[in-house]
């Protein structure tokens, strides 16, 4: 009988198998015998860091099933409706894409409805003026966030303002959006993809992505160098008169995912502001009630990694808060993490690690991130190891190499 007195054994988790595929050509799959299948349709020439005008990339990826001569974007809606199907499209930074789900069984005509549209989209015109009325209403709406605002401003200091990242939406670009310049992009940049089917063993993939024009290939890794971020001395500040509440960001570039410390640093990063139990939000939230919510994040890229700290609160207490801040910060810097608080912080980084890898939907994203920065198939392997190993010393010491205050951009957006 289960003794319902005592706790459960807490166990550690070692080491996880992510699954991930290998494949000598351009098709991976997963094994998911779920009776409904996911096939991301990747293009590594379309990310908006090889274009001159990255929105360009994003809305046409956007408007991918805008018409063709022979369908208008409704009867394109309603053939994916009949079918059961949802189709996801987008422009990231390093690929654009192209993701289906469905049942099994009408894999093949989806999959051609989405050929069709990569093939022979022409936007047209009066699908693109809507998009630029609602992204002229969107901008106009974002224009009064103070959060939007931050957002850009924090990335503009961290990259440059000439960086594609930092590169912000302004009614001008919007203005000159044509179809012309949305067929330009399609016809250059959406080619040579790379496919990752998650779906039942029955399905031939590669035949019917090959009888549907797509070209079966040897896989090349992408090795599209990063632009590096250059840091401008930008204003701090970001006026939003009237404004109650301001939201504060704080950032800098670190290391890539391939530099020996990472693992350290992520580490830090959730003990910092990275889950709810974090230093920031039991200090600035809990304790103090200075803010609804604060959080630190780290967003890697190829050769390097983005770390920020995220807060709203009332204008008022912008100041307060900022030193807050930096006196979580400092006391990382100086005093040595107890043992209970680092054991917590490694056992919800392990299990929120391992979450990412239940089912082959949650594997197929992350593969497809791991074929765009990572690939390295022992990363895991070495982080489950890394994380367990991680001394209080060393977390001390990485906050000393890593979070020097000095060299971190701050910006305010709201009023003072």
């Amino acid at each position: 009988m289960i003794n319902r007195i005592a706790a459960p054994e807490i166990k550690t988790i070692e080491h996880i198998n992510t699954g991930y595929p290998h494949s000598d050509s351009n098709i991976f799959r997963l094994n998911s015998e779920e009776g409904v299948f996911k096939l991301d349709i990747v293009f590594p020439n379309a990310g908006y860091s090889l274009i001159e005008n990255k929105f360009a990339g994003i809305y046409a990826m956007e408007l991918l099933f805008s018409g063709t001569a022979e369908k208008t974007a409704q009867t394109i809606a309603d053939e994916i409706d009949m079918l059961g199907g949802f189709v996801f499209k987008g422009c990231d930074y390093y690929t654009s894409s192209v993701t289906i789900y469905g049942l099994s069984e009408n894999i093949k005509p989806l999959v051609k409805i989405v050929k069709d549209c990569i093939d022979y989209c022409s936007y047209p015109l009066d699908e693109v003026n809507i998009l630029k009325n609602k992204k002229k209403s969107e901008l106009n709406i974002n224009l009064n966030k103070t959060n939007y605002l931050a957002n850009r401003q924090i990335n503009q200091q961290i990259f440059g303002s000439k960086h594609p990242y930092s590169i912000p939406l302004d009614l001008q670009i919007i203005e000159e959006l044509n179809p012309l310049i949305l067929l330009n992009y399609l016809e250059k940049k959406v080619n040579n993809p790379y496919f990752i089917f998650t779906g039942s063993e029955s399905v031939d993939i590669e035949d019917i992505l090959q009888e549907l024009g797509f070209e079966k290939s040897i896989f090349t890794e992408q090795k599209t160098p990063d632009l590096e971020p250059k840091t401008e001395d930008l204003d701090t500040l970001t006026l939003k008169p009237g404004s109650t509440q301001n939201s504060i960001r704080l950032g800098k570039k670190l290391p890539s995912k391939k530099h020996p410390d990472f693992f350290k640093i992520t580490l830090l990063n959730l003990i910092l502001g990275g889950y709810f139990g974090s230093r920031l939000m039991k200090n600035i939230r809990e304790e103090k009630g200075l803010t609804y919510g604060i959080h630190s994040s780290i967003s890697p890229f190829r050769s390097f990694s983005i770390f920020k700290i995220s807060s709203e609160c009332n204008n008022k207490l912008t100041e307060q808060v900022k030193e807050e801040i930096l006196l979580e910060i400092s006391k990382l810097k100086t005093e040595l993490i107890e043992f209970e608080e680092l054991t917590v912080a490694k056992n919800y980084l392990l299990g929120a690690v391992s979450r990412n890898f239940d089912g082959g939907f949650n594997i197929s994203d992350r593969f497809k991130t791991f074929l765009e920065i990572d690939n390295n198939y022992n990363y895991y392997t070495e982080f489950f190891k890394s994380i367990s190993e991680i001394t209080a010393e060393e977390i001390r010491e990485c906050a000393n190499n890593y979070l020097d205050t000095k060299t971190l951009m701050y910006c305010v957006a709201g009023e003072m």
